[in-house]
């Protein structure tokens, strides 16, 4: 079955996630991603996590790559990237800026050699500014953007996302800045240039905090499982009596109104009058009414009554659940090392070209000889430790 990219190419000088993701999506959807990787070593991905001989979470995020093993250091490794260059629609990089530079391959060199070509740069604080020479993570990004501020308690330290948020919403924002590129060259002929900071996307995505601190004076910081200017809203996280969490999310007054009644009801809400009634009280009575009910059960009464509620999903929930099946939002593949196992399919799902899972990460250098790849000197493997890898989650 077509697919909606192939025919692009795609070559990728990255490491660990932002970059990779990006390429990653690319790739699910059709496009011939080849990984230019460091010799004898690799992604720095391919050995962090669980793992037996190969590393699991590799496996899964390197997955519709090629891998190519290049001592971009070297004349001759040089000289390979640039004769990729010369055959690709994209190229993405996440080092930090002018690292691509050294190796005789940053935009102007891009743009020299081939320039239909669009690439993607990834980095901590972006190509220009007071701070771009500054290295940079997935976890430096969400602080800096301002969305560890908001995540978790008032009266306790901000968390971080048990997982590589900063890094993945990257990803997702250079994948999308990539199709654009590639549209818009429809009409000029041309690639051009993305600049992404690893903060920027995350900054975009809470496009309310600066008008409400320059208009309303609200310094907004966190508020628990509540938005900072919730108000009138219930998006509260409760436990259960059998070890769960259950999510009520009531973001109208109409769905408000829908968990007062079922509280008042069933006598969990004791007031006089079904005018205003501080949220602060619903939600203290609706912790008191989950904490002596089964999650299951509990998430169903409250449907019942027009209440949107969810459990929390652990992976051992996800792997059951009859409508991510339903869905076919899982698909098994086949992995030399770990056997079958499911992995998240394509996103998003397009009726008539739908993207497909159609291999695992690569080992390193798999395809050194399909691109004619020039030898690979035993003992080199570039520490790129002190120019920088933008990212690690």
């Amino acid at each position: 079955m077509a697919m909606a990219l192939e025919g692009i190419r795609v070559l990728e000088f990255g490491h660990v996630i932002a970059g990779p993701f990006a390429a990653s999506l690319l790739g699910d959807h059709g496009a011939e991603v080849i990984k230019v990787e460091r010799p004898n070593q690799g992604d720095s991905l391919r050995k962090m996590g669980p793992q037996n001989a190969r590393g699991l979470w590799f496996e899964v995020s390197a997955r519709n790559k090629k891998s190519v093993e290049v001592d971009l250091g070297s004349p001759e490794g040089a000289a390979f990237a640039r004769e990729l260059v010369e055959s690709a629609d994209v190229v993405i990089e996440n080092f930090r800026p002018g690292v691509m530079e050294q190796w005789g391959l940053g935009w102007d060199d891009i743009h020299s050699i081939n320039s239909r070509a669009v690439m993607l740069r990834i980095s901590g604080f972006g190509q220009s500014g007071p701070y771009s020479e500054r290295p940079g993570f997935g976890k430096i990004s969400e602080a800096f953007s301002g969305a560890t501020n908001l995540t978790g308690y008032t009266d306790a330290p901000p968390v971080h996302p048990g997982y590589s948020h900063g890094d993945l919403v990257t990803g997702v924002f250079g994948a999308f800045g990539v199709m654009l590129a590639l549209h818009e060259r429809n009409t000029s002929g041309l690639g051009q240039m993305i600049d992404l900071p690893l903060y920027e996307g995350l900054f975009r995505m809470i496009d309310w905090q600066v008008p409400f601190l320059e208009v309303l004076g609200i310094d907004s910081t966190r508020a628990g499982a509540s938005f900072p200017f919730a108000g009138g809203f219930i998006t509260e996280i409760l436990p259960t009596i059998d070890g769960k969490f259950v999510v009520v999310s009531a973001a109208t007054g109409k769905h408000v109104g829908n968990v007062m009644e079922f509280l008042r009801e069933g006598g969990h809400l004791e007031v006089e009058d079904k005018g205003d009634v501080p949220v602060s009280v619903i939600k203290e009575a609706l912790g008191a009414w989950l904490g002596t009910q089964n999650s299951d059960e509990a998430v169903d009464r409250l449907k019942s009554v027009g209440v949107i509620a969810e459990k929390v999903s652990k992976p051992s929930d996800i792997v059951k659940d009859p409508h991510i099946a339903a869905r076919q939002n899982l698909v098994a593949v086949e992995s030399a090392e770990y056997g079958k196992f499911a992995v998240p399919s394509p996103v998003p799902r397009l009726s008539r070209t739908p993207g497909q899972v159609r291999s695992l990460g690569p080992k390193l250098g798999a395809d050194n000889k399909l691109l004619n790849a020039p030898p690979v000197n035993a003992d080199v493997s570039p520490d790129l430790s002190p120019v920088g890898v933008v990212e690690a989650g």
